[in-house]
């Protein structure tokens, strides 16, 4: 295989420490989606790359590939999002939106959203006191998995087909949203109560709730932050977010353990 050089846009997801100063890095691209860089010397405060190659920092850099790993010939710094590094709770965060973005992005196969989704929530995590961490952990959950291809059907009952008008349910298990008649009758259904293959979890939904899953769903990558909801209405936001998301991922992450772990000690 030949050298390959390339220059690119990159969010540095996730690092691995290696030797004594010397760092496996991955990058979120919107070109070339994730790419995984061996980092000579990073962890050195006189590396001219430090800076540039922290986690969540978002940088250029030009890299070289001879074999299994790209190398890192230049690098130019962007953004650090320093609001996130000095609070505890911002930072696991951080981790753990990262964590979700190296689930979901593919080597070689860019993904310009998906950069742009994280990159928005990191900067609203520093930045934006005026919006909960909790909305913004929902918002973020619920849009990467519906940019995944696991988008429920909002609009209409995944049943009847009617207009969703007042309080539904997300049928988590099976990508859908029910209205109140049918997620009753299913419920009570041979077809529901005979199947033990599965877990069955039904979260009700206010319309506001709905309305803001609507909202993320098909919001720009810019604004798909912009909206409000009642406090009430975040945390029904929240529980439906992050169960849909787990439950189509079919994983859970190390680092949501430790964000949720913080509120157990307060």
């Amino acid at each position: 295989m030949g050298i390959r050089e390339i220059e690119t846009d990159g969010l540095v997801i996730r690092e691995t420490e290696t030797g004594e100063a010397d760092q496996i890095l991955t990058l979120l691209t919107a070109d070339y989606g994730k790419v995984v860089v061996s980092a000579k010397g990073v962890r050195s405060i006189r590396s001219k790359h430090y800076a540039a190659a922290q986690l969540f920092t978002y940088s250029t850099f030009q890299l070289r590939k001879t074999h299994k790993y790209f190398y890192i010939t230049d690098t130019s710094y962007i953004e650090n999002f320093m609001g996130i590094r000095y609070d505890i709770e911002k930072l696991s965060l951080a981790s753990y939106f990262c964590d979700i973005a190296n689930e979901l992005s593919l080597e070689d196969e860019g993904d310009p959203e998906l950069l742009q989704l994280t990159l928005n929530a990191l900067y609203a995590i520093a930045n934006r006191n005026d919006i909960p961490l909790s909305r913004i952990k929902a918002a973020y959950e619920f849009r990467v998995i519906c940019h995944g291809g696991f988008r429920p059907e909002l609009e209409r009952c995944g049943l009847c087909g009617e207009a969703l008008t007042e309080n539904s349910y997300m049928d988590v298990m099976n990508g859908r949203v029910l209205c109140k008649n049918c997620q009753s009758k299913y419920v009570q259904s041979p077809t529901y109560m005979l199947d033990e293959s599965t877990a069955k979890i039904h979260i009700r939904l206010t319309p506001a709730v709905l309305r803001a899953l609507q909202y993320i769903s098909e919001a720009s990558p810019k604004r798909f932050l912009s909206f409000q909801l009642e406090e009430a209405d975040n945390q029904l936001l929240g529980i439906a977010a992050e169960r849909y998301m787990l439950n189509h991922l079919e994983r859970n992450f190390d680092s949501l353990d430790y964000y949720k772990s913080l509120f157990e000690l307060n």
